[in-house]
């Protein structure tokens, strides 16, 4: 937009000293477009100034294009050079503005970069003077994991009826190896199911997902109440059954948010690790708290056990028609 109404004050006497760079990164290549008004270069060669002038770096190494193109505007009163590498980036910087001979000089530069969805997705402006003529845009790898790592996080401990599910399955306790069971069976199936959405394999509408996951919230719940011995296998495949729908849920921070193209995999990771940080969190603080209980004697438990259990369900039907 900024360059648009750059170009139509061009017809003015006054030019308004403006240069827009726009960068598009995606899996496999960053590219790059100048946009210059002709009475800045004076008659100079435009891909000699921006060739000198202009310093990208991609990831911390110089930005070296294979192809580089030069083309008029459609008033002729702007050139724009463009220029490609064939390799993808998460941090840009970049040194500029291109005429510093011009106190007024602004450099306006716009980063893209397309998430796995194929969009274009802003990440990152500068706008930089002779005053700041530098700055660096992206998080890098590392900072993209603990981006990621930390949205998981943010996720679990947002989601209530994700934490219901959980502590559900939990509150009658087991040994520690079926309690691991349980969450292991849990972890694995909304694992799959994130990562099937985020990758745009399977899309399933959220008019059946999240119902479904408010469903499950009842079963446990009900489940807790009406059991009268361990039913061990049948609570692994209740975990794992409905832990499919809650990964369809879980990918819906992640199709907000876009994943970068150039580190999918690590997201991915770093957005499931922040996921069973959270939940790891919670269920240490629960199993503390009913151990507590477990202290005062087996009627407190008991009594425990069948009101949480009666609230959840209840939760659960609520979510479940507010969601139909």
């Amino acid at each position: 937009m900024l360059l648009l109404v750059v170009t139509s004050l061009t017809a003015q006497a006054h030019t308004l000293p403006v240069t827009g760079v726009v960068i598009h990164c995606d899996a496999g290549s960053t590219a790059v477009a100048v946009t210059v008004h002709l009475p800045l270069l004076a008659g100079a060669d435009p891909a000699g100034i921006i060739a000198a002038r202009l310093h990208i770096r991609l990831d911390g190494t110089a930005f070296r294009p294979s192809t580089i193109e030069i083309q008029r505007g459609p008033q002729s009163d702007t050139v724009t050079w463009s220029a490609k590498e064939w390799r993808p980036a998460l941090t840009i910087a970049v040194d500029a503005p291109l005429f510093p001979d011009h106190p007024e000089d602004t450099t306006v530069v716009l980063i893209y970069q397309k998430d796995h969805g194929a969009q274009d997705r802003l990440s990152g402006r500068m706008i930089l003077t002779p005053g700041h003529p530098a700055d660096v845009a992206g998080d890098g790898l590392l900072g993209t994991v603990r981006r990621f790592v930390v949205m998981g996080v943010l996720h679990i401990l947002s989601g209530p009826d994700h934490i219901l599910f959980v502590l559900g399955l939990i509150l009658t306790g087991g040994t520690v190896r079926q309690l691991l069971g349980l969450i292991t069976a849990f972890t694995l199936a909304h694992s799959i199911t994130l990562s099937l959405t985020a990758l745009n394999i399977a899309t399933p509408s959220p008019g059946i997902v999240e119902p479904a996951i408010a469903l499950s919230i009842i079963v446990v719940g009900l489940e807790n109440l009406w059991r009268h011995g361990a039913n061990y296998r049948l609570r692994v495949g209740v975990a794992f059954g409905f832990g499919i729908f809650h990964g369809f849920g879980f990918a819906g921070a992640l199709t907000e948010a876009g994943l970068p193209e150039q580190a999918i995999g690590w997201s991915l990771a770093a957005f499931n690790l922040g996921v069973e940080c959270g939940q790891g969190c919670i269920l240490l603080l629960a199993l503390q708290l009913l151990h507590a209980i477990d202290r005062t004697g087996p009627i407190a438990r008991q009594v425990t056990t069948r009101y949480l259990s009666i609230a959840i369900a209840i939760a659960g039907a609520i979510w479940f028609i507010d969601r139909i």
